[in-house]
């Protein structure tokens, strides 16, 4: 009797403008838990407040990433900010001084 293991696909690299796609390649080479995360959480806000959590660490004590990674997570953080709906809210007070 032969069992069958069911192992989910890993996720496919988002897809990015061709000046990204290398961003993300360095970050998946270096870091490649970050890069997995930007992968599952791609196209959703929660991605924004992750990368700045990630690049703007407030914990301290921490190393911190190499110069060129924090450039890459920057740029993608960028572009993805690009993609997200502007959060408008209604002033309904605006009107009253």
């Amino acid at each position: 009797m032969a069992i069958k293991i069911a192992v989910p696909k890993a996720r496919s690299a988002p897809a990015l403008p061709p000046g990204l796609a290398s961003d993300f390649s360095l970050v998946r080479e270096q870091f490649p838990k970050i890069a997995d995360k930007i992968t599952a959480l791609w196209g959703s806000v929660v991605l924004q407040e992750y990368l700045s959590k990630t690049i703007f660490d407030e914990r301290g004590g921490r190393q911190g990433f190499p110069m060129p990674v924090v450039s890459a997570l920057m740029r993608i953080f960028d572009y993805h900010g690009t993609l997200m709906p502007e959060n408008k809210t209604e002033d309904n007070w605006g009107h009253v001084v």
